[in-house]
């Protein structure tokens, strides 16, 4: 990097830049197996969102070791079948790119969730889940739609729902009369999925058939004869799929509810009183819980006197639980009544606990986990204290394990009596390096001899995401706050006629035109993507990963746009952009922005189109099969074309042929397909036949078609 150019990057990041000039942050995103047995060490993919190439991995709170072994893999696009008819408007879901990585765990690791964190010199994600079990811990493997056998209890089984209409199968057999337990593992794992399972026994009679409509993540219990085989089926209460839809599912023998010290069985009239003997002038918190025991109550919880007067009350102690929490002081030495009433949200669980804690004078500080400031700027990080048992007293805010280059900026901030909120402001030095780190911020009071207040240090703490069906949010915040030191793109990526609407043929490639704006001086080499988020469900359409070279400006970006897309409807791609750059450390970054349009294409008809006039096609695992098939080409597109087979991974050594190269004269062959003698190829089997060209020599042009193959069983 020239001197010249190093200036230029120094310049701008010195001063502010418009809006359409910030980088765009990335976001997570899954760990794949999402469940890991503690005390291995296991080959795993970080799923994310708007990924680059120089991602940092965090794990908080957790002596696990995650590290990146591998380079950014390309977007995890849903295959067939897709929706029609009005569903082909909604939104579209992300489209993850993985990055594969190793996990360690010890063999002492705590069982549970664990948190972790991904970001780059754009900004910082939010937090995602794993699984840590202390059972083993195995990923689905199945061929194609036959159920996966499960030999051994307990196990858990990771899986994810990829494509639409997808179900997965396990069958087992119980060799003994035993209770047998799901436990599905969505929600709490970063999945934004309502799980549907059933159970079916050898007769196909129907023993299970649950939906996750409280978002809540299964749990359920079938009781299994020896010598039976059950089937257990999940999928999206919905028939969604997509690539990060990770579950786990636990399987489990007698496992009878959690038990849990303290806890208690809510009599069937839905209400229980505890008595409580309080010190006039004391403050007590009392907590009535049932989610965070992982039950199934949502409870209420009123503070009654010896009179039976109401003293106050509480239903959801936040909006994310259906526990109850109440603090009350005590005017004088009296006796209290803590009645605690509920009903069932669903399940058979209805344990619950009920505790009472004294309070003493204090605080808690609270902000947001994630934040990102550009090079030569400011970070404020707003704080919110909450005062505990009448505390009064100031508190002055200081951070440590600041990155190198930032400094507090003025005098250290202070929450004058314990109340309201400050900020805390940090400088930025334009000369840092472009890192992530995770740093804390104290609160610390001084002792008051008056009241008998002792001095309190008392760090900042944030809520942790990832997990979306928390059982006791409380529990899950982190003193660990992200910061990321990011730079603006030295770019901008402009489509040429922004709003202008593009005719496509269907099947075809659209060379998207773009101007590459670039900064003076920046030469850098520029990637050029799908967009992980779009706008409407994209029903196949792709793009590469295409790089610019250094200093150039022009640029096309293919869009490659399926047979089946309708023309009654406008189609749109978003193109996520991201620059190599160079930061004042010598560190090369990859920075990124979307594009300033989005493509707006309107479909017509078809350049190319593959038929076949088969018959019903029946023949056994080894024999042969000639397919007759015929092409109809546009005028316009007079070329070469290439015959073969599309086929998912799980086909490709099972059933081939010879590609075929037809002349522009030729409109009909008669495709050669081979199969293996192997006793997976039973049933029907649908096989895709494929006819491609280029257009202009460059753009992919493309029909398909299927067949079923019989295989006698």
């Amino acid at each position: 990097m020239t001197f010249c150019l190093r200036i230029t990057l120094a310049c701008l990041v010195c001063f502010s830049c418009p809006t359409d000039l910030l980088a765009q942050a990335p976001t997570l995103g899954y760990v794949f197996p999402p469940a890991i047995q503690r005390g291995t060490t296991t080959e795993v993919q970080l799923g994310g969102f708007d990924l680059t190439p120089d991602m940092q991995v965090f794990v908080h709170s957790s002596p696990a070791n995650l590290s990146l072994t591998g380079p950014l893999g390309k977007h995890l696009v849903p295959p067939r079948p897709y929706w029609e008819g009005p569903r082909i408007f909604s939104s579209a879901l992300p489209l993850p790119r993985e990055i594969p990585a190793r996990l360690q765990l010890a063999d002492d690791h705590p069982a549970g969730l664990v948190f972790w964190q991904m970001a780059n010199a754009n900004g910082a994600t939010g937090t995602a889940t794993f699984l840590v079990s202390e059972h083993q811990e195995v990923t689905e493997q199945r061929f194609r739609d036959m159920p996966m056998p499960i030999e051994t209890l307990p196990i858990g089984i990771s899986g994810r729902l990829s494509k639409l209409t997808e179900k997965d199968l396990y069958q087992l057999y119980s060799d003994v009369d035993q209770t047998i337990t799901l436990d599905c593992w969505a929600r709490r794992l970063g999945s934004d999925i309502n799980v549907a399972l059933q159970v079916y026994s050898s007769d196909e009679k129907q023993l299970i058939d649950e939906v996750d409509t409280e978002g809540r993540d299964l749990s359920c219990s079938f009781v299994a004869k020896a010598g039976e085989t059950y089937t257990i089926v999940i999928h999206e209460a919905d028939f969604r799929g997509a690539a990060h839809f990770v579950y786990r599912l636990g399987i489990s023998s007698n496992n009878e509810a959690e038990t849990s010290e303290g806890a208690l069985q809510l009599p069937e009239t839905g209400l229980a009183s505890h008595s409580f003997q309080l010190q006039g002038g004391k403050s007590y918190r009392i907590d009535a819980r049932s989610q965070a025991l992982g039950s199934d109550l949502d409870l209420q919880l009123e503070l009654l006197d010896s009179e039976g007067k109401s003293l106050a009350k509480n239903d959801d102690v936040n909006a994310s639980t259906t526990d109850a929490s109440l603090v009350y002081k005590a005017m004088e030495d009296s006796t209290i009544q803590a009645v605690v009433t509920g009903y069932s949200v669903g399940g058979t669980d209805h344990r619950y606990e009920i505790s009472i804690k004294e309070l003493t004078p204090g605080f808690t500080l609270s902000t947001t986990q994630a934040f990102k400031a550009d090079l030569g700027g400011k970070l404020t990080i707003p704080v919110t204290i909450a005062a505990v048992a009448g505390f009064k007293e100031d508190v002055t805010l200081s951070a440590e394990s600041l990155p190198a280059g930032v400094t507090m900026s003025g005098d250290a901030p202070v929450l004058k009596g314990g109340s309201g909120k400050v900020n805390l402001v940090l400088d930025v030095s334009p000369d840092a390096a472009t890192t992530a780190q995770p740093i804390k911020i104290f609160g610390q009071s001084a002792d008051n001899p008056e009241t008998g207040i002792p001095a309190q240090r008392v760090p900042v703490l944030a809520p942790l995401s990832g997990n979306l069906a928390s059982r006791d949010p409380s529990s899950e915040q982190t003193d660990a706050l992200m910061v990321a030191l990011t730079m603006p793109a030295p770019f901008e990526l402009n489509l040429i006629d922004r709003n202008r609407q593009r005719v496509v043929s269907r099947g075809t490639t659209y060379p998207a035109p773009f101007i590459l704006n670039r900064n003076d001086g920046y030469t850098g080499i520029v990637r050029l993507v799908m967009a992980s988020r779009q706008s409407r469900h994209r029903m196949g359409i792709t793009g590469p990963t295409l790089e610019v070279p250094a200093g150039q400006r022009e640029v096309f970006y293919p869009c490659f746009m399926p047979e089946w897309l309708t023309t009654d409807r406008t189609t749109r791609m978003v193109v996520y952009a991201y620059g190599e750059v160079v930061d004042p450390k010598g560190n090369v970054r990859h920075i990124g922005k979307n594009a300033d349009a989005r493509i707006t294409m309107i479909m017509e008809g078809a350049l190319l189109k593959l038929g076949h006039s088969a018959e019903e096609i029946t023949i056994s695992p080894g024999d042969s099969v000639e397919i007759p098939l015929n092409i109809l080409r546009s005028n316009k597109l007079q070329t070469n074309v290439t015959l073969d087979l599309e086929l998912p991974d799980s086909l490709k050594d099972l059933i081939q042929c010879e590609s075929v190269v037809l002349a522009p004269n030729q409109q009909q062959h008669a495709l050669l397909v081979t199969t293996k003698p192997d006793p997976r190829l039973r049933g029907t089997i649908p096989v895709t036949l494929r006819a491609t060209t280029l257009q202009d020599g460059k753009w992919l042009v493309k029909s398909i078609v299927d067949v079923d193959i019989h295989f006698p069983n």
